[in-house]
């Protein structure tokens, strides 16, 4: 397990590593919240960096180096480009930072597995930014599922479509997996436990550079089964998703993150439905970043183990070369128990 019990009674020092609108929202998270401070701010691009730096009153820092050697830190977040998260945060951890991570942790399973090898091995927390369960729907659906609503867990179905990511994005023809949909193996992973088993298939022109409809069929240690249906659209505003939950005793649905759930029994006729805030304070699709982040400080703060680990940034991770695997090899792919 990485880090420890140690309980921080002062505020977490903290500082916000790539300052695109992600990393902003970090920042404001950190400025909100009760257990930590932001001392700093960090990017490579200085006309970013400097207008943080005036927003939020911190230090600019051009390079992870030198915020290191210069602040006393408990904590970074890290928002850079998705490929670039590996060495920030290693260099973090040898510094004896705790450190949440936007997704995915690594370009690789095994880069990934040295990052929370090293948090290990240090005594530090890691985290990574799965910000999809701390949206409405998911987590009601969870709660719904842990206190028994619909029995036993026996299947669990989830489709998800995307703008067509830019070309600083979509950097290999299977970067929908490594990137996108590590979001929604962590969901099953966080509904239907360990997968022991992937089969994937693909649809669309084969010849194109970019792999565009995908469906991975998942085995669950627990003898339940998944699907995940993706699919990327030109000129898509945003991520739409949707899921439906199985039980032996009804089925939970969820429209879409932030969005209403309808609970049914064994009554298909009989339902209800559970509706969020219907006057968000702002974005309530960010709002689940804002509530990750002040949760992974609150979690560190009192010494316990992040809501979301580095564990499960890797096994994501470790699915999603298993879905790659398999559509490569038209074979159904088993999966170690980690």
């Amino acid at each position: 397990m990485s880090g420890d019990a140690t309980t921080h009674v002062q505020p977490l020092r903290t500082a916000v590593i790539g300052l695109g609108k992600v990393g902003d929202l970090h920042a404001r998270a950190i400025v909100a919240s009760e257990h930590a401070t932001l001392i700093a701010v960090c990017d490579n691009d200085r006309e970013r960096r400097e207008a943080a730096a005036r927003r939020f009153g911190v230090a600019p820092y051009e390079s992870v180096e030198r915020l290191l050697a210069d602040e006393s830190l408990d904590t970074v977040t890290i928002a850079t480009p998705d490929h670039l998260h590996v060495e920030p945060a290693l260099a973090a951890i040898a510094h004896g930072c705790h450190v949440l991570c936007e997704k995915p942790l690594a370009a690789s399973a095994d880069e990934a597995a040295q990052v929370v090898e090293s948090a290990g091995r240090r005594g530090v927390w890691l985290g990574v930014d799965y910000n999809r369960r701390f949206g409405f729907g998911y987590r009601t659906a969870k709660e719904l599922l842990d206190v028994g609503e619909i029995g036993a867990l026996e299947y669990c179905l989830l489709r998800v479509s995307d703008a067509t990511p830019p070309p600083s994005v979509a950097r290999h023809r299977y970067v929908m997996f490594t990137t996108l949909l590590t979001h929604h193996l962590d969901l099953m992973r966080y509904f239907g436990g360990e997968i022991c088993r992937v089969h994937a298939t693909s649809g669309g022109d084969p010849s194109e550079r970019l792999m565009r409809q995908v469906s991975i069929s998942l085995k669950f240690a627990s003898g339940a089964i998944g699907t995940i249906v993706a699919g990327y659209r030109d000129g898509q505003t945003r991520t739409a998703e949707w899921m439906e939950l199985g039980g032996s005793a009804g089925s939970i649905t969820v429209e879409d993150v932030t969005r209403r759930v309808i609970v049914s029994g064994l009554d298909p006729d009989c339902r209800r439905t559970l509706e969020p805030d219907p006057i968000p304070a702002g974005d309530p699709f960010f709002q689940t970043l804002t509530d990750h982040v002040q949760a992974f400080l609150q979690h560190v703060a009192d010494g316990r183990e992040p809501p979301v680990t580095g564990r499960d940034g890797l096994v994501s991770l470790q699915l999603a070369e298993a879905a790659i695997e398999s559509l490569k090899s038209g074979h159904t792919i088993e999966v170690p128990a980690t």
